[in-house]
């Protein structure tokens, strides 16, 4: 017992943790093992940590443990992290990182994460954290992608009419998974005009994508106007590509920051 306490009281000196996908402090250095799943998720899942100070270095450590429940590969790991989900779509940090972390979790979060993302009682961003954590996956394991496209598509098939963001991040981690299979279920989106066109641009923009047009047949579409953000006739705003360096200085992908 005092080798776990001492194992849990590491995490609580780390402090300020470094924003990357792979790079991560290797926990297992300081003995962390399947031992330590129960205690690591009761840190991730402990709000009070997430709510500590954000100069002090408890509020860290959920994220330290996350990183560490993903490098133990354990799937016990899996339905809590899914779990918090609709608590911490908005942290930056949890938007980013749980998704990597459930696809270094691996295919045994497949299920639950497609049973979230048909779950309309969760919020859109909640669910748009399913759809990238299903993308990781996919990522990772060649031999899941097809699966995973084919939940990503269903869903995308009867797309919750509400959720035009979340729709758009569907489309995104089809586009990521070069789903071409898939094109004539995008084609019944866009028609339906069920998807956010900021998330992803138009049909056009996701056939050009796809490989399957060279040049776009019509202007691009005036997407500041569409949404009323712009007046007509007003200097016309650069277009952000989905992958591009989000402009809020953030250092994530426009896909994966404010488009969100």
């Amino acid at each position: 017992m005092a080798q776990q306490a001492h194992k849990v009281g590491i995490l609580f000196e780390l402090g300020e943790a470094q924003r990357n996908r792979t790079n991560w402090t290797d926990y297992k250095q300081y003995g962390f093992g399947e031992d330590d799943v129960e205690d690591l998720l009761e840190l991730v899942t402990d709000l009070s940590l997430h709510g500590a100070p954000t100069e002090s270095k408890e509020v860290w450590v959920p994220l330290h443990a996350w990183r560490a429940l993903a490098q133990l590969g354990d799937p016990r790991a899996i339905e809590p992290l899914i779990g918090l989900f609709d608590t911490l779509c908005e942290d930056d940090w949890a938007l980013e990182e749980l998704p990597i972390v459930l696809g270094m979790l691996g295919k045994k979060a497949i299920g639950p994460l497609s049973a979230f993302l048909g779950d309309s009682s969760h919020s859109q961003f909640a669910r748009s954290m399913a759809v990238s954590g299903l993308e990781e996956i996919a990522k990772r394991d060649a031999s899941t992608r097809n699966r995973v496209v084919t939940i990503i598509t269903d869903y995308l098939d009867d797309p919750d009419t509400n959720a035009s963001g979340l729709n758009g991040s569907a489309v995104n981690s089809l586009l990521s998974l070069e789903a071409r299979e898939s094109i004539n279920t995008l084609r019944r989106l866009y028609e339906s005009g069920n998807v956010d066109l900021f998330a992803c641009g138009d049909i056009e923009d996701v056939e050009m994508e796809l490989g399957l047009r060279s040049a776009r047949t019509t202007a691009p579409p005036s997407l500041g106007q569409l949404y009323g953000l712009t007046k007509p006739g007003s200097a016309k705003q650069k277009k952000i590509g989905r992958n591009d360096p989000c402009p809020c200085g953030s250092g994530k992908k426009y896909k994966k920051c404010c488009l969100q």
